[in-house]
């Protein structure tokens, strides 16, 4: 017998209910929130996975041989046009959100 047989109805109306609280904030967050979670780090994980991803992708072009890459785009340009500016970009949208948070807020 798998389930928890409960005798008191206090017990059991707080366990319904926490179950109940449980499935509604599953329903809230939705696909990508079930990915990454909900709290104050959510920007930042989200913002992080696009970094890695960027960087995963211009790691593969740089590493597949020269006869696959586009003559009109080279690595130079990758790495100077695309991925440069979007990385410096995020690590300086990771470090005003970290500054942010801790100088904006009032101490109680």
């Amino acid at each position: 017998m798998n389930k928890l047989e409960i005798q008191d109805p206090k017990v059991a109306s707080k366990i319904i209910a926490a179950n109940a609280e449980s499935e509604k904030r599953k329903a809230e967050l939705g696909v990508l929130g079930k990915f990454f979670g909900s709290g104050e780090n959510v920007r930042l994980y989200i913002v992080g996975t696009i970094a890695l991803g960027i960087l995963i992708i211009a790691l593969a072009y740089t590493l597949i041989p020269d006869r696959f890459r586009s003559a009109d785009f080279g690595l130079k340009e990758m790495w100077t046009l695309v991925v440069l500016p979007v990385e410096s970009t995020i690590i300086g949208y990771l470090i005003g959100s970290r500054s942010a948070g801790t100088s904006g807020r009032e101490e109680k």
